[in-house]
């Protein structure tokens, strides 16, 4: 039974029971005023509940304080929880965005580095292209001035060579001239082709008609006035100071005589 019900069972029976006196108390005053005497009614008073009188209410369900707090912990354990996932969740996905941009930037540096060796590398190949280019342009001039310079000295050498040839052969011509008895049937405009071999003493070792001038007296007075001469002396003194010259110009020379002094 709720307790509230117990003070208001109190007041009723308290109720009922002044009524009752009040009863008790009017029937005496009327039997004093009336000679006759009933018989007195006894009233059965009974203690009348709350429960009794008015209709038992459903009361709320006691709720167990115990329980309530264990699961406002338990809810709270479930928001901390949920909170510490939440966290832990951001802080890896903040992790995972520094690493990323840690990465980022790693691969950009290295992108960077390789850029900037490749450009370093294609700087210094150029460089080196553009040096074994000078060095060859400059290859190419000191070889061109080398060569102008040979080629002058060589054509002054030649030019000297030649000078020097052209003096021993005039001498060789001048000496076999200077013997030389030209035959009566000789006549002018009449040219013999002879080649004359040397040795390095300047001695004639042998002498032949290349072309003859058509008049046999002629071709054999010009053999006979090499023979009677035999020993040049600037034949063997070119050998001696220039033997490459001698080799190639003097050992086998060509001369022509002809008799252009001659009467008609």
């Amino acid at each position: 039974m709720n307790k509230g019900a117990y003070p208001l069972a109190i007041v009723i029976s308290l109720l009922l029971h002044g009524v009752l006196i009040a009863f008790i108390a009017h029937g005496w005053e009327a039997s004093r005023t009336h000679e006759h005497k009933p018989m007195p009614q006894f009233v059965q008073a009974r203690l009348v509940t709350l429960e009794a009188v008015t209709p038992r209410k459903k009361l709320p369900k006691k709720v167990d304080k115990i329980q309530q707090r264990a699961q406002r912990e338990a809810q709270q354990k479930r928001q901390a929880e949920t909170e510490r996932k939440r966290r832990a969740a951001l802080e890896r996905k903040k992790k995972q965005e520094a690493e990323r941009k840690r990465q980022a930037s790693i691969e950009a540096e290295r992108k960077a580095r390789e850029e900037k060796a490749r450009q370093e590398k294609d700087r210094k190949e150029k460089e080196q292209k553009e040096k074994e280019r000078e060095e060859q342009l400059e290859k190419a001039r000191q070889s061109s001035f080398d060569e102008a310079l040979q080629e002058e000295e060589d054509l002054q050498e030649a030019s000297e060579d030649e000078r020097a040839v052209m003096s021993v052969a005039q001498a060789i011509q001048q000496r076999i001239e200077s013997v030389w008895s030209r035959p009566p049937s000789a006549r002018n405009g009449m040219r013999t082709l002879v080649q004359i071999n040397f040795v390095p003493t300047g001695r004639v070792v042998a002498a032949n008609i290349l072309e003859g001038s058509g008049n046999a007296a002629l071709d054999r007075s010009v053999l006979t006035a090499i023979h009677k001469v035999e020993v040049f002396p600037e034949v063997a003194e070119l050998a001696l100071e220039e033997p490459v010259v001698f080799e190639r110009e003097v050992r086998k020379t060509i001369l022509k005589f002809e008799p252009e002094d001659l009467r008609q």
